[in-house]
């Protein structure tokens, strides 16, 4: 027992465990606490790593070349934290990177959340402002890389479709056609982009088991990363969510919003006495979660209807489904089901389809070597109902350092 016991005392460190303490460390430097433990700051980050393999044309939100089968894209974030007491709270997220989206840009660094948060009534009643995430849907809580168990977000987040929130199409026939063109993410957008990180006020409420939220952001759950630091107050979208949590493993919701989705470029070429402002994006939804043991399941369901100049109502309807199961404590497996459909417009030749319905399958690995750091894993592929397809598989595989 003595020789045991001497043999652990003398035990070096493996390197997940040293990187670990070094890191414990860093974060320690990087917290500052005043004396009597009412004000508090903090600063995290972290890495990550990606790199993607398409087989053919980028589709979804990623930019990259049509000839360049391999994307990497690195990314540094930074996040700070702030609290006096329990009554306020400060947080900001800045990122170094090329882009919100992957693509072959030149590198920038962005403020992407900024928000300020007051408890009106500590544990039942907050009020929140600031640019932050949409509060639509149940897929922004784990959005984040180490919270996401996939690599990319699901499809109505990470798909485009062929309504355009600038210079629009002359009639619902030139509309309908862009359906036989490749996803165009430049002028083209999706249900939600993304979080969708618009300056924002909140309010936020929790009653027993119900969770409340109301939200009056400065643009549409389509906006595209470029306007989210744009503040405009003349075209406000309204967002909210309802939740219920019946017991521990269930977690339900149902989402609106509604508001403009175009900006200031479409302004000329809409209908003669129209302004950006009377074509609205409306969007409802549903959520589910369900944990159990070492399983995780969660969905959504969202209609949305964009309101198109010469082309009436543009309607899609979409959904997903991922379950994760836990392996091991360190390793886990995931898979996604997400869908989207599309219904018709009409067009002085009949009715048409405005864009291709669509499918896709995510499968995905993670496994974390120590609290620190994550690898995952993903092959995806997608299908098209029409003639040409932007590109049918796409492999990932990403690492990430958090301290």
């Amino acid at each position: 027992m003595a020789l045991l016991a001497f043999m652990d005392v003398g035990a070096q460190p493996t390197a997940p465990e040293l990187l670990t303490q070094t890191l414990d460390q860093v974060k320690e430097a990087l917290t500052y606490q005043n004396d009597d433990g009412k004000f508090y700051v903090h600063l995290s980050g972290e890495t990550d790593l990606t790199e993607y393999y398409l087989d053919g044309q980028p589709w979804g939100l990623i930019y990259s070349s049509p000839n360049s089968h391999y994307l990497f894209a690195p990314r540094l974030t930074l996040d700070l934290d702030a609290a006096y007491g329990d009554q306020l709270t400060f947080f900001a997220k800045f990122r170094w990177d090329d882009g919100f989206d992957p693509n072959e840009r030149y590198n920038q660094v962005r403020v992407d959340e900024i928000y300020a948060r007051a408890a009106l009534v500590p544990g039942k009643l907050d009020i929140q402002a600031g640019v932050f995430a949409t509060v639509f849907g149940s897929y922004i809580s784990r959005h984040d890389n180490w919270d996401n168990p996939f690599i990319n977000a699901p499809l109505p987040y990470d798909q485009t479709t062929s309504v355009v929130d600038g210079t629009q199409y002359p009639s619902a026939a030139a509309f309908a056609i862009t359906r036989n063109q490749l996803d165009d993410p430049e002028t083209w957008v999706p249900v939600i982009w993304g979080p969708s990180y618009t300056p924002s006020m909140a309010i936020f409420s929790t009653l027993g088991k119900w969770d409340l939220a109301a939200q009056a952001s400065t643009e549409a759950l389509s906006s595209r990363p470029e306007s989210w630091n744009k503040i405009q107050l003349t075209r406000p979208t309204f967002t909210g969510r309802v939740g219920w949590r019946p017991d521990m493993a269930w977690s339900l919701g149902v989402s609106g919003s509604v508001g403009p989705y175009m900006n200031n470029a479409a302004a000329g070429t809409l209908p003669s006495g129209k302004t950006v402002g009377d074509y609205d994006q409306i969007t409802v939804g549903g959520d589910a979660s369900w944990s159990w043991h070492a399983w995780q399941v969660s969905g959504e369901f969202i209609f949305s209807r964009f309101q198109v100049p010469w082309a009436g109502n543009a309607d899609t309807f979409s959904w997903y489904l991922e379950t994760k199961y836990q392996i091991t404590p360190q390793l886990y497996a995931a898979a996604r089901w997400n869908q989207q459909v599309y219904n018709q417009v009409n067009t002085a030749s009949g009715p048409q389809n405005w864009d291709n319905d669509e499918m896709r399958v995510d499968l995905g690995l993670g496994y974390k070597w120590s609290r620190n750091v994550l690898t995952k894993i993903q092959y995806s592929w997608q299908h098209q109902q029409t003639s040409f397809q932007n590109g049918r598989q796409l492999v990932a595989l990403q690492f990430i350092l958090r301290f």
